[in-house]
């Protein structure tokens, strides 16, 4: 472990030393663009399904059952991820990051272009949702296998003093994403009518996902691997089973990461989705009200990010995660007031609030921290592992606890204490975790 620890420690002072190249800004886009386009991918089914695909696929149920089953695909998704997060984390730190993320870019842009061309439930029967949560798999098994390796070749070259702006472009990318995603179908909802939009409409935004695909693939094979698991390589020291080697030694980083990454996402898919269709399918809302305030929200939190992010290099992660997971906890039982209102404004307003600020401050440095917590040799291994549990325990299932919880009562109160509970948890973890923003990787 120790020659390891000499060679990259030589392979990060070079890095530090050595100013930001165009190879080494080519890598920043190419990393940022796939997430763009897998959060686009992944948001046109989040904003799609809640409105469109309990009658699409789920026709024989009541109103209940059948949200309860498009919240279900949906999470689906999220199971997939710890999976691909551990397989894809397995050969990212064997084989490397770059193969995997063009692996990964492929399956995720596939699967949602043959969501947009599946037939419905009454063309096909039970083929019908049996085939979207195939594809809802195969989406997360790809998402999850992705985020982390993005991550880390950014990381692995950047700067020590930058690596958490750096590798928030990761992050900051993400929104970018869900502005396409939100913008794209508030537009075709502004353009067509209800029927339409539910019959065909929803097809365009994932049957153009394979243009996409073709983009983002040819430009992630220009880049180049990272610079620290290159060094790691070339030792005797590379792990055969990463996986088993976090098991075994890093199992708190895993902890720290997951409820970091718990407590943000239920936040941002408790704001959004859950509300996009609760204030459809309840109150009556227009979808484009939710759609455009999530566009105005995301578009603040991509500006955000970078900033949060940068700030976070000089006074450390934990500080920004505690106060984002603090605030969140006082400003939900307010939101959902607002949403109660059914006054558009205070709607929009509310979203800019949750996803542009509070969900920004969790965010922002949840990429350097939750890569920061393992060494090169295991760190997309063990960080994909914490972010995918996560992920899938916060974000995933959030919309479907929120409206199991809700029922048919229509009160607010048992969400916000759900949501209450994971903060409190999230926030003794950020307690307890290093601080590792000036330690060398």
């Amino acid at each position: 472990m120790s020659n390891t620890a000499e060679v990259i420690s030589g392979a990060t002072g070079r890095a530090d030393s050595a100013p930001i190249t165009s190879a080494y800004r080519k890598l920043v886009v190419a990393s940022s663009l796939g997430s763009v386009i897998e959060h686009y991918d992944f948001f046109i089914y989040a904003f799609t399904a809640p409105v469109v695909f309990d009658r699409f696929f789920f026709p024989k149920m009541d109103s209940t059952a059948s949200m309860l089953a498009v919240y279900a695909t949906f999470a689906v998704g999220f199971v997939a991820r710890p999976l691909g997060g551990m397989v894809f984390g397995h050969y990212g730190d064997r084989l490397g990051r770059k193969a995997m993320l063009t692996i990964t870019f492929v399956l995720m842009g596939v699967a949602s272009f043959l969501i947009g061309c599946l037939p419905s439930y009454d063309a096909i029967g039970l083929l019908a949702p049996i085939a979207l949560v195939a594809l809802r798999f195969v989406q997360g098994f790809a998402f999850g296998g992705e985020y982390m390796n993005a991550v880390s070749l950014t990381l692995e070259n950047a700067p020590s003093a930058r690596r958490g702006f750096f590798a928030s472009f990761v992050n900051a990318s993400g929104p970018i994403g869900v502005i396409l995603a939100s913008g794209f179908i508030a537009l075709l909802g502004f353009a067509s009518t209800p029927q339409d939009f539910a019959q065909w409409v929803w097809r365009v935004p994932f049957v153009l996902s394979l243009v996409l695909v073709v983009l983002g693939t040819y430009i992630r094979l220009q880049v180049d691997e990272s610079t620290l698991f290159k060094a790691v390589e070339a030792s005797a020291a590379r792990p055969k089973t990463p996986l088993l080697d976090v098991l075994r030694s890093w199992k708190k980083s895993v902890l720290f990461g997951c409820l970091a990454n718990m407590v943000h996402s239920t936040f941002q898919y408790m704001s959004t989705v859950f509300v996009l269709g609760y204030a459809v399918k309840t109150l009556g809302m227009a979808q484009s009200n939710v759609t455009f305030g999530t566009m105005v929200a995301n578009v603040l939190e991509m500006c955000m990010v970078p900033l949060i992010a940068s700030f976070s290099d000089r006074f450390g992660r934990r500080p920004f995660m505690a106060l984002g997971i603090l605030l969140a906890a006082a400003w939900y039982p307010i939101y959902f007031q607002l949403v109660a209102t059914k006054d558009p404004t205070l709607l929009i307003m509310g979203l800019v609030v949750s996803i542009g600020i509070i969900h920004a401050l969790m965010f922002a440095p949840e990429a350097a921290f939750t890569a920061e917590l393992f060494p090169t040799e295991v760190r997309v291994s063990g960080s994909s592992l914490g972010k995918q549990l996560g992920i899938i325990l916060g974000g995933g299932i959030a919309p479907l606890v929120g409206t199991a919880l809700m029922g048919s009562s229509g009160s607010f109160t048992p969400v916000i204490l759900y949501f209450e509970a994971i903060a409190v948890c999230a926030f003794i973890g950020i307690l307890l975790a290093p601080e590792s923003s000036k330690r060398a990787l």
